[in-house]
């Protein structure tokens, strides 16, 4: 029965089986993981279908119409299959092309296609054709034009080219199968080699499209032998199913695309749902995020996840979105410790803080011991001046008054320094001290020395100290409290803001205390008198903000009188 068939039985049964192999071929890769390789066979796959469907129809044809259709077909897939074969190889070689290699490339498949498809048009690929029959079979005779050649010349050079290419990295690497770069040299020449060969080989059975079939099968069974378009993909997915993170992926229209282990574990709907489902249809909550951009730590038995929005970008437009769940449980645990060891710190700060601040009030109570001894006046004096300048400049805190200085540390600090504001006391003799008439002018210069000897006996006591800001406090209290706003004071004869406002502040409850006080010298003075003395001396002896804020608060002066000894 084979012997009775003709030339054009056998050449309908080939490219039909030919046709048939292109069809799986589609279908075969279509099935296979989606990845930019797989896209690429796929299109490979598809103009391999064109070129059978070319030959198909060709062997068909009974007009020179038909033939020429059938010729268009061939040639739309062979232009554009050669491109495809180099994108390929590049890609599976990871071969850096030069910047303008492609583009030009691309532009002559596009130019030789176009001029394909217009081959009935003009004379620049066929010169001329005349259709015919050779022993039952549809030919196309013709006489090729300069494009026909610059086609076969860029056939050669890919297969050419292609084929350089394998050798090269075949010698340079050596993490591939041996029995590869045969494959892969294959993949170019064979068509190539039929169709140039076609031209000089007496021969009515056109075997190009078997070629290009060859070739691609070739392609197929490395894909499936070594997994070339599938392994960076798995790999990657791999690593992602790995992951104590959760990870999930939708597109631009927040429709669901992918997501590994560890999101199906924390979002178990996912393992129900479709793909290309609406992210809000499958978990309302998730989409929720995603819009919101809401990074609420998610709580999953003992695991913490931290929620980040990643946004997908391609050509500067938005692709989609990658929902990150980062497991921040160790992070969270070591967080945790941290603060629970800093606010363990905190707390024996403080107590050591608070041990030292009780530390340093019994050295001022031992030094204001020390002056009481002395002077038994003085002992009561230094409680009630301390509270004096405490309320002073609690007003001056509420009112907003020299609010570059005055905060509640200042006022802390300046109820510690005020005990020692007439430590140098302790230096003046006794005769002195507590002399029931009016001193002379040679004692008056000695009394005078007891501001000066204070900072002098503090700065030698407390040059130590760690807090700074004290010292020079409890330094200026006792040097200036004396000092007047008009000048004219001891021991510098300081006026106006060049006084310390500790020690301007000082000066008003000392002076008050005085003249509401027993003085060997001098009787007391009731607090009407005491308090119109300070206002007398309001611009003169005293800042006049200051005796605003003392005269404001009489009620509490007097209050601190009565209960601190008078």
């Amino acid at each position: 029965m084979l012997a009775d068939m003709t030339m054009y039985d056998s050449l309908i049964i080939l490219y039909s089986i030919g046709l048939v192999i292109s069809i799986i071929c589609i279908i075969g890769v279509a099935l296979q993981k989606p990845s930019d390789e797989q896209k690429l066979m796929l299109l490979i796959s598809f103009f391999a279908f064109l070129i059978s469907l070319g030959y198909w129809f060709g062997i068909q044809s009974n007009s020179v119409e038909a033939i020429i259709m059938a010729y268009k077909l061939m040639y739309l897939g062979g232009c554009s299959i050669y491109f495809l074969f180099v994108l390929f190889f590049v890609r599976y070689y990871k071969i850096k092309a030069p910047k303008l290699f492609f583009p030009i490339f691309g532009l002559l498949c596009i130019l030789l296609t176009g001029a394909t498809l217009m081959i009935d048009q003009h004379h620049w690929f066929y010169q001329s054709y005349t259709f015919a029959y050779e022993t039952g079979v549809p030919v196309l005779i013709k006489e090729y034009g300069i494009l026909h050649t610059v086609y076969m010349v860029m056939e050669a050079a890919v297969a050419l080219g292609l084929i350089i290419i394998v050798i090269y990295q075949s010698s340079k690497r050596k993490d591939k199968e041996k029995w590869e770069p045969f494959l892969l040299v294959a993949v170019p020449l064979i068509p190539a080699a039929i169709h140039i060969g076609r031209l000089y080989l007496p021969t009515q059975i056109d075997l190009a499209s078997i070629g290009i079939l060859i070739s691609e099968l070739l392609l197929i069974v490395l894909i499936y032998r070594l997994k070339i378009y599938d392994i960076n993909d798995t790999a990657k997915q791999l690593i992602i199913d790995s992951m104590d993170d959760a990870i999930i992926v939708v597109d631009h229209n927040h429709l669901y695309k992918e997501v590994n282990e560890q999101a199906i574990v924390l979002f178990p709907e996912f393992a129900r749902a479709k793909k290309d489902t609406e992210l809000a249809i499958i978990s309302p909550a998730l989409d929720q995020t995603l819009k919101a951009e809401d990074t609420s730590l998610f709580y999953l038995e003992s695991r913490v996840y931290e929620p980040y929005i990643k946004t997908i970008r391609r050509n500067n437009q938005i692709r989609g979105y990658v929902i990150w769940y980062l497991d921040v449980t160790e992070a969270e645990k070591r967080k945790e410790l941290v603060l629970n060891y800093q606010q363990e710190l905190e707390k024996e700060v403080a107590l050591k803080t608070a041990r030292i601040e009780e530390i340093q009030e019994q050295i001022i109570i031992s030094f204001a011991n020390i002056i009481e001894i002395r002077d038994t006046i003085t002992g009561e004096h230094v409680r009630r001046t301390s509270l004096y300048a405490e309320k002073i400049a609690a007003v001056l805190l509420q009112n907003g008054d020299y609010p570059e200085t005055v905060n509640e540390r200042f006022i802390r600090l300046l109820y510690a320094a005020a005990p020692l504001h007439d430590v140098g006391k302790i230096m003046v003799s006794d005769s002195i001290l507590n002399k029931p008439g009016k001193l002379t002018e040679a004692e008056w210069v000695l009394m005078k020395k007891h501001a000066e000897n204070g900072q002098n006996i503090l700065k030698n006591a407390l040059e130590k100290i760690q807090d700074v800001d004290y010292y020079n406090m409890v330094c200026e209290v006792a040097m200036y409290h004396h000092e007047r706003w008009i000048g004219g004071g001891y021991p510098e004869a300081l006026s106006g803001e060049t006084i310390p406002l500790s020690a301007r502040i000082m000066a008003i409850a000392d002076v008050f205390d005085a003249l509401t006080s027993e003085r060997p010298y001098k009787e007391i003075y009731d607090n009407d008198t005491a308090f119109e003395i300070i206002k007398k001396e309001r611009g003169l002896h005293f800042d006049p903000i200051l005796v605003d804020a003392f005269l404001s608060i009489r009620e509490e002066i007097e209050a601190v009188a009565v209960r601190v000894g008078k």
